[in-house]
Formats: C-alpha cells, structure tokens, sequence
C-alpha cells in the first residue's frame, strides 16, 4: 500500500535542489569537470537516496558535496558561494529537525505547503540577510536589478506571471543599452548569417517568455558567447558587470524553478501568497537589519588592519543574530503567557505596539503571521483522540490483542489508516515483546519502523530504538544496521551509540548491550 501521509524523503529535497539549480543537464560545454558519465552517476545516486536506499548519510553528504563543487565553478567567488550555501544548508537542517520532532497527517503535498509556510520562508528571510551579512556581500558592490524584490515573480490577479529569470534578462539587455537581438546576435541584419549566435537569440527569446526554462550550463554559455562577440565588436562589457549578471541569472533560475513548480503542484494564488510573505517577513526584518548596521558602521571605522574588521565583523554577527533569536523567544514566551492569562481573548493593540517597540516589527508580526498559517492546517476528524487513545494502549500492560483490534476498527471508521499507520504495529510489536515473543514481534516493528519515517515525529526516536533492539534481539544485524544507518540520517540517537562513531567494534558492543537488555518500562 502505497501512503501518501508523509513528510517528502530528504533525497527528494536533495534533488530538488540539483533541479532548481539546473546543474545536471550536459548539452554545452560546462564551467565545471562533470562529464556525462558522472552526470548519470549522480543521477542514479539522488534517484537512490530519494527511494532511500543505498548508504544514506554518505550518499547525502556526496550530492550535498557534488553540487557545492559544480556551483564553486560558476560563481565568481567564495563569498557569494558561501552566501548562497548557508541559507541552503539551514533549509536542509530546518526540514531534517522539522521532520524529527513534528508528526504529519497531511498528504505530502499538503505538508510541503506547511513547510514552505510555517518554516521555510521565515527561515529563508533570515538566513539570507544573515548570510548576506555575514559574509559581506555589499563590499563586493555587485551591480544587481533596482526592482526591490526582482528575485520574486510577480504574479497578477489572473493568475498570469513574470518570472525572475525574464526580469533579470531584460535588466540586463537595459543594463548594457542593447536590445535582445542586438545583444545575442550583435551586428544581426537581412545579410548576417551565424547559426550559433542565431541559435542563442532564439533560445533568450523563449526562455524571457518563459517558454522553457534553461538549464545552468546553457544559460551561461549563451551570455558568455553574447559577451565575448560583444567583445569583437568593439562593445565590450565589464568583467565586475559580467559577474554580476552571472550571479543574477544563477539566482534567478533558480527562483524561477521553484515558481514554475509551486503553481504546477498547488495554483497561482499559492505562488502569490508565498511572494506575498517573503516580501512581508523582509520589509519586516529591514529594520533589525538596519538597526545592526547603524551600531556597527562607526566600530568598523576605527580598525584599519583587514584581519581586525573581519574578527570584528564577525564576533557582532554572531552576537547581534544571538540577540536576534533571543527577542523570538522572548514574544513566544510574551504572547503565550498573555494568552493563558485570557484565553479566547485577543491581544490588545496597545499591548501589540508596545511589543514591536520592544521586540521589532520581525519578531512580533511574524509570530502572529504564523499562528494565523498554522491554524490553517488542521488535524482530521477524530486525528487527536485516536493519537492519545492509541499512546494509551501502548502504555497499558493490560492491552490484549483484541483491545488493539477494537482501536483498529475504530481507526478505520474514522478513514484515519494512513494517519495512524505506524500505530497498529506498533501496537501489535509491544503486545509482544512484553509477552518476551521477540520472534513475533518482529515483523510488527519493523512493519512500524517503516511506516513511522517522515510520518510520526519524536515518535519515531523511540520507534526506530525499538526496532534495532528487537533486530538484535532476533539476530537479523541487516535489520539492526539498517535503523542505525537511518537514524543517524535523520540525526536521531540510537542506545548505546548516542554520537559516537558507528565502528565495527562500537556497534558489536551496541547489538550486544541490546540483545540482553530490556526495556518494557520504556513501552
């Protein structure tokens, strides 16, 4: 059975990555070494890890690897790589610490809604002004498009939209005073004939009309070939004003692939609600990060020595975005203790304006925009009692098999069997181990090991725990490899293994420990 009740695997956000970026495909000639054989190898590997099979943690940390190198080839230094690595890699820890400690009982479309909603844009906000922050890009005085928020797409009322990878092309055929044509085709008349150049003309006009989306290499090959005939023809472009544009067309692709794909799985309004909120959380945010500059600029002033600035830089960095998180927690704890104090009742405005003196317009309006976005996903029908129900059975020593049967009926009376499906053999696998039948138990953990992944939250610490004790206990070490090797992927910790390395001598000691010890007081 196949369920659709899940969190998506973090391969497929590895993927997700490599496509948005559109790094993979090899027609022209690359910046980087990666030839066709090594493209199908990468391929089959982030096919692998996004079915989760093969070594996950090594095979996460090559593709996260692989794809760092490829853009390393593309972007014109390690400040901007670094600005544009950060805000990924706290996207990707976000999704793995989402996935660890909160259940689901969306489908996963829903569910990568609630993501993108209720994490993914606020952390973005924040990752990218810290990144961009901490890593200086200002000083590179990259030459980028005056609209504020040219990284966006617009989209209108119809539902008709402007994509960033087509706002970037014509800012840059303004940019350089040139119209398209003359751009990728200089010196194009009725007598001209040059098939490449033609080509690259042909190819701008569909990808500014969002016909298609480019890929990466190809993208880059065709600016770079306008560029060096611009050059010939005695119009040639800035090296600093390439850069730029290279690294405006890289961030534009990829927004432009994630806009493409938000409406083809959800619809327009969607795309236009996220654009919505990314605008709102970084006008929001303006200030904090005005604030931060305002008190550093004279600091900065008095260190004439490069290596004294970057220390200093950095040291305030940490401590302003410490102090940032700081007033998070504190309008959380504010709000929730105002609001056991009168539940049911609104926040006073006076009582609100007093907090975004406080606190920030960030801190306070993004704690109230997400309540409201949280509150839209709500549980289905019966979801939260059958959930207690269900923890309640498994800690009873008395439930008997017919107990769990009756709960089992009663879950599907409620068209809940997808939401609860790591429950019933759960269930079934501690009416067992109390009863000491590890054989018998067995195949109902390992039934809810499996159906427990992206699906159950902090339950599934206890849940893939139990599984590798009762693999041991049966002696099956494929099994017993296996949770670790899964749950080290997902950063969970195993007994007995907690973070030390998993050798050969450590996880004999650990499949020891487990087969002797018991645990039904942990049930």
């Amino acid at each position: 059975m196949i369920i659709d009740t899940c969190f998506a695997t973090q391969g497929e956000l590895a993927k997700l990555a490599y496509d948005a970026f559109g790094v993979l495909p090899r027609k022209e000639a690359s910046h980087d070494d990666i030839d066709e054989t090594q493209k199908k190898a990468i391929q089959k590997q982030l096919a692998r890890l996004a079915k989760e099979e093969g070594g996950l943690l090594s095979n996460l940390e090559q593709v996260i690897q692989t794809i760092s190198s490829i853009l390393e080839a593309y972007l014109p230094n390690i400040q901007v790589m670094n600005a544009v690595g950060d805000p990924f890699n706290d996207l990707l820890d976000a999704y793995s610490r989402l996935v660890r400690e909160e259940g689901t009982y969306l489908s996963k479309v829903e569910t990568i809604r609630y993501f993108i909603s209720t994490q993914a844009i606020p952390l973005l906000v924040v990752s990218l002004n810290q990144s961009l922050l901490k890593h200086r890009l200002a000083d590179l005085t990259l030459d980028m498009p005056e609209e504020k928020f040219w990284f966006l797409p617009t989209v209108a009322e119809d539902g008709s939209r402007v994509l960033p990878l087509e706002k970037v092309m014509r800012w840059v055929y303004v940019r350089c005073d040139l119209s398209q044509t003359q751009f990728h085709y200089p010196g194009k008349n009725p007598r001209s004939d040059n098939n490449m150049l033609q080509q690259n003309l042909d190819n701008a006009i569909k990808w500014a009309r969002g016909v298609r989306l480019p890929a990466l290499p190809a993208l880059f090959k065709n600016f770079e070939e306008s560029f060096s005939t611009l050059a010939q023809t005695g119009r040639e472009i800035s090296k600093g004003l390439q850069a730029s544009i290279f690294v405006a067309l890289m961030v534009a692709r990829v927004s432009s692939y994630l806009a493409r794909e938000i409406t083809e799985v959800y619809d327009p309004q969607y795309l236009a609600d996220v654009c919505r909120q990314f605008r709102e959380y970084a006008l929001w945010i303006a200030d904090d990060v005005n604030e931060f500059k305002a008190e550093l600029t004279p600091v900065m002033n008095q260190h004439t020595s490069p290596e004294s600035a970057s220390f200093v830089w950095h040291n305030a960095c940490s401590q302003y975005w410490a102090f940032f998180d700081s007033k998070l927690t504190a309008v959380a704890a504010t709000v929730q203790r105002l609001t056991d104090a009168r539940p049911g009742e609104p926040i006073r405005d006076d009582v609100l304006t007093a907090f975004k003196s406080r606190y920030g317009l960030f801190a306070v309006c993004s704690y109230q925009d997400l309540a409201r976005r949280q509150s839209a996903f709500l549980p289905p029908h019966g979801f939260a009692e059958l959930l207690n129900q269900g923890f309640s059975l498994k800690k009873d020593v008395g439930t008997q098999l017919e107990h769990i049967d009756e709960y089992a009926s009663r879950v599907a009376a409620y068209g809940l069997d997808e939401q609860l499906c790591w429950m019933l053999p759960w269930l079934r696998g501690v009416y067992y181990y109390r009863k000491g039948e590890f054989k018998a138990a067995m195949p109902h953990f390992k039934a809810a090991f499996e159906n427990a992944k992206y699906r159950a939250g902090k339950n599934q610490y206890t849940l893939v725990n139990q599984y590798v004790e009762l693999a041991a206990k049966n002696g099956d070490r494929r099994s017993f490899k296996k949770g670790i090797e899964w749950a080290q992927y997902l950063d969970i910790k195993v007994r007995w293994l907690r973070d030390d390395e998993p050798t050969e001598k450590k996880l004999n000691y650990v499949y020891y420990m487990l087969r002797i010890a018991r645990y039904d007081h942990q049930m």
